[in-house]
């Protein structure tokens, strides 16, 4: 039997010895992990065949693991061991995304089958022909908060249907990766993904650009040439920063999505156009509108299914993931993984405003990749400047503040970066959830700042 690389996580304390010496008689190669930090550690800088999760009892406890497991690795299959296995337990695990739901003690038949009906699903995926998509499509969109995954559930609802899409949100938060998204759920994945900068096209080819052209339409049109919108075909067309577009192009735009064909320039005839448009702003557009810089017919023609992506710095939760996977996926680029980072600077990040969003946050962890030495990601690195600085009037420590007080605001600042989380904020803070708790219970009890 070929070996396959199976990590263990042991979620709470042991139990994982009986199960990792039967998998190694069985001729797996098999590391152990303790706790949800190490595994997701370990995932994101080495690569698995199938992950083996050990929860304390039942599956509780495990999916905030699974969630995190499937953003670094959508593809791969997670089996829950559970002690104590339960109905409850098993809707639990699969809710989060386990492929089967296992209660211990087992067989060695049943874990040997288990194991090689994940591995035959792992080793089926990879053997299909990988499909042709836009260089876009490749970057997954990397979330863990809720409102955000409700987007994704209802972007992946409406993928199929062929209604105008309009994005929008600050740079850098993702807009053009949920376009890319969208079109990968979409009907035509395989057909064509174009992306267009409005703000980039010359005014007096724009037009051209977009709708196509005769030839001797005029001077230099030695030959047809179709648009974008041709060119789309049944695919995908994205118009971003499609605020900037001219106002005599916004009316041409909204006869073609009125009509669904397009008018060369010099032709005689309408071309049918079928293409998805898919529009994206960093301004506001309904604002826009009120300021007289946008045409309202064309606003509401391209609000049919609206998405708003917030900044970093409302899904602070986020910050983590996303720095975990850059390390990994940029790690391995440069040559430079496994890299890691201590508690310390993982929260120096997730108190950072990123006004550049994700990818100000992508930048600053390839800087520091390049920079890293001995596999450590330091705050020098993420911040050779040092840190940004604190918005005015935010909470910090001061001279004089009492020990106590401090302890609060550190607390009250880490359940603020994880979303109130507080089995994460807990880990992070390396003291118990039952004490947390307690200390949450003592700040009610006593606001004000002992």
């Amino acid at each position: 039997m070929a070996e396959a690389a199976i990590m263990v996580v042991a979620l709470e304390g042991g139990g994982a010895v009986d199960l990792v010496e039967r998998l190694r008689a069985q001729g797996y190669r098999v590391e152990v992990t303790q706790g949800r930090r190490e595994a997701l550690s370990r995932l994101g800088a080495s690569r698995h065949r199938l992950v083996v999760v050990l929860p304390a009892a039942g599956a509780g406890g495990c999916g905030e693991l699974l969630d995190e497991a499937r953003v670094l690795q959508p593809e791969l299959p997670i089996l829950v061991a559970a002690p104590q296995g339960s109905v409850q337990g098993a809707v639990e695990a699969m809710r989060h995304g386990a492929l089967d739901y296992l209660a211990v003690p087992l067989s060695s038949d049943t874990l040997s089958a288990a194991v090689e009906r994940a591995l035959g699903a792992a080793r089926q995926r990879e053997t299909v022909p990988a499909r042709p998509c836009a260089e876009h499509a490749a970057k997954p969109f990397i979330t863990a908060d809720p409102a955000l995954q409700a987007m994704l559930q209802t972007a992946r609802a409406v993928a199929a249907t062929r209604a105008t899409v309009l994005i929008q949100g600050e740079s850098g938060t993702g807009k053009e990766v949920l376009a890319a998204y969208l079109h990968a759920h979409s009907a035509a994945p395989d057909a064509p993904y174009l992306a267009v900068n409005c703000a980039a096209l010359p005014e007096n080819l724009a037009e051209a650009e977009l709708f196509g052209y005769e030839r001797g339409a005029f001077t230099g049109a030695l030959t047809r040439k179709a648009g974008k919108f041709e060119l789309a075909g049944e695919g995908t067309l994205v118009l971003d920063e499609i605020s900037e577009l001219p106002p005599a192009l916004q009316a041409k735009l909204l006869r073609v999505l009125q009509e669904r064909s397009v008018d060369r320039l010099g032709g005689d005839r309408a071309v049918p156009v079928n293409a998805r448009v898919i529009a994206i702003s960093n301004v506001d557009l309904r604002q826009a509108v009120d300021q007289g810089r946008f045409r309202e017919d064309l606003y509401y023609r391209i609000h049919v299914l609206p998405f708003r992506i917030p900044p970093l710095r409302e899904r602070r939760g986020d910050i983590p993931l996303l720095a975990a996977h850059f390390l990994a996926t940029l790690g391995e680029r440069h040559g430079k993984a496994p890299l890691s980072m201590d508690d310390a600077t993982r929260t120096l990040l997730t108190e950072q405003p990123w006004r550049g969003n994700v990818r100000e946050l992508e930048n600053a962890v390839e800087r520091a990749v390049l920079l890293a030495v001995n596999g450590r990601i330091e705050a020098s690195h993420l911040f050779p400047g040092g840190p940004a600085p604190e918005a005015p009037g935010a909470d910090r420590v001061r001279p004089g503040m009492s020990v106590r007080a401090m302890e609060r605001l550190l607390i009250m600042k880490t359940l603020r970066a994880v979303n109130d989380n507080r089995a994460q904020a807990s880990e992070m803070l390396g003291i118990s959830i039952r004490t947390l708790r307690n200390k949450l219970r003592d700040y009610r009890e006593q606001p004000s700042g002992a």
